[in-house]
């Protein structure tokens, strides 16, 4: 019998862009954003660290821990959109 699939929790460093308009407060525009990743099992903690305001979005650094699915990397993170750095903590 095979062994189950290992689901990897991690911590990072992201660094990402959230609509202004997003629903709800920054972590939740933060957990939205990071929601629709296929590579993502579950995000456990986010904690917003930074925030740089722009005309359409807000710049967030955020440190976060985070499930991986079982065949995904940390360098899988960079293509969700509007993600522009990820990093290990």
């Amino acid at each position: 019998m095979a062994a189950p699939p290992c689901h990897r929790a991690i911590d990072v460093a992201l660094r990402l862009a959230v609509p202004r308009d997003a629903a709800g407060d920054l972590h939740a525009g933060v957990r939205s954003k990071l929601a629709g990743c296929d590579d993502l099992d579950a995000i456990l903690h986010v904690d917003v660290v930074g925030l740089q305001p722009r005309l359409n979005d807000l710049t967030v650094d955020v440190d976060a821990s985070l499930r991986l699915a079982p065949d995904a990397e940390i360098d899988d993170l960079i293509d969700i959109v509007g993600v522009h750095e990820v990093r290990p903590r």
